[in-house]
């Protein structure tokens, strides 16, 4: 109950901030959902950077040691459920039009539900994304101390 009467201050505030302009009230919602997909966009892009790192260089971690093996493994495995999480989390499409309704605050709420759903799926991923990537970068430090 809390979230819903803060997402309704909220609405009301952004509507009186745009004096009660509901079509720039609706732009900053919308603005700030482009936001979480270009957050999102970037995560991915790490992402992928670690996965095709792996592909040239996995094999000589991994022949480092089983704790290299075990770290890499384990890291690209978190690493893409990062990704899947804000794919399916954040980039799923729905268009913030389709929570239109005549009452611009109930319009606002509505896409102030989505902004707050999409940020927590996105904090989920990018917490599996940091814990990967730290497995990842374990396991690249193990093979930099074994080339000793």
């Amino acid at each position: 109950m809390a979230l819903e009467d803060e997402q309704a201050n909220e609405a009301q505030l952004i509507l009186d901030l745009c004096k009660g302009d509901a079509l720039r009230a609706f732009e900053m919602v919308q603005g700030q959902l482009g936001v979480l997909v270009l957050r999102t966009q970037v995560m991915l892009s790490l992402s992928g950077i670690v996965i095709t790192v792996t592909g040239f260089s996995g094999r000589a971690i991994a022949q480092t040691s089983a704790l290299a093996r075990g770290c890499i493994v384990s890291g690209l495995f978190i690493v893409l459920l990062a990704a899947a999480v804000a794919v399916a989390g954040v980039l799923r499409l729905r268009w913030l039009t389709q929570s239109l309704v005549a009452d611009p605050l109930v319009t606002l709420r509505r896409g102030l539900e989505i902004r707050d759903r999409k940020s927590r799926f996105l904090s989920l991923a990018l917490a599996l994304f940091v814990a990967g990537f730290s497995l990842y970068c374990a396991a690249v430090a193990q093979l930099l101390i074994a080339a000793e």
